[in-house]
């Protein structure tokens, strides 16, 4: 009898944790992110079904927690306008920037971007260890990213591009000496578009990027804590890098 009792109670125990853990994974708030067009790493209307690799990276993450999570794309100014004013929980990736430490909360690292300038054939360029580096020639990059605000700072002067496509084709119509930008995104773009254009690119440094978040809800410590969780669980169990491969 008491060996029965001792089952029935053990029983009961764990049937009531398991409903505890199941009724908080359901009443977890879906989690609203915004996402801007940046292959390979933000992928939107794919003929392949890439999502890309924040974006995968996300998913991954959030589906650890038991959390939805919705994402829609936008462009970017609007994207940052609608995680600011809290009508986005986070942004699906950020570089950091002085000015946004009191907008956002940021993750940890999710990855490095590789930032530096493609030259157009037959520009030289001996020395590049700052963007300072970089004045007198004609430069172009992406308005709104956060290398174009380094650039100004630095008092160096650019056509502003839309986007990246618009930097690939200036760059081939050699109508600029050169473009300053992320290497894997135009690198992406140049063999999505085909052509067998050859590069000259010099590197001035690898930032690390995050995932940004709002500062408005209440409850963002926590999702935050939740996502830095699950890019440390899918670092350990080599998701983190087959997705990285997956894109390679």
């Amino acid at each position: 009898m008491k060996i029965k009792k001792t089952i029935y109670i053990s029983t009961i125990v764990i049937s009531l944790g398991l409903f505890k853990l199941s009724l908080a994974d359901t009443t977890l708030r879906s989690v609203k992110m915004a996402c801007s067009p940046f292959p390979p790493f933000k992928i939107e209307n794919t003929e392949t079904g890439e999502k890309g690799i924040d974006i995968d990276i996300m998913l991954e993450i959030f589906a650890l927690s038991g959390r939805k999570v919705e994402y829609s794309f936008y462009p970017w100014k609007r994207a940052v306008k609608l995680v600011e004013t809290g009508k986005a929980d986070g942004l699906c990736g950020c570089s950091y920037h002085p000015d946004r430490e009191n907008t956002f909360k940021y993750s940890d690292i999710v990855g490095q971007h590789s930032q530096g300038v493609f030259l157009a054939d037959g520009v030289e360029l001996e020395k590049f260890d700052s963007v300072s580096d970089l004045q007198g020639l004609s430069l172009a990059t992406v308005r709104g990213y956060t290398i174009h605000k380094e650039l100004a700072e630095a008092g160096v002067k650019t056509h502003k591009a839309s986007g990246d496509d618009e930097l690939l084709l200036m760059l081939e119509n050699k109508r600029v000496d050169a473009i300053y930008t992320y290497r894997d995104i135009f690198l992406h773009n140049l063999s999505r578009s085909g052509k067998s254009t050859e590069v000259n690119y010099k590197e001035l440094v690898s930032k690390a990027y995050y995932f940004c978040f709002s500062n408005v809800p209440a409850d963002m410590d926590e999702i935050v804590d939740e996502v830095n969780k699950g890019l440390r669980t899918i670092r350990y169990n080599g998701t983190y890098d087959n997705i990285w491969k997956n894109y390679q």
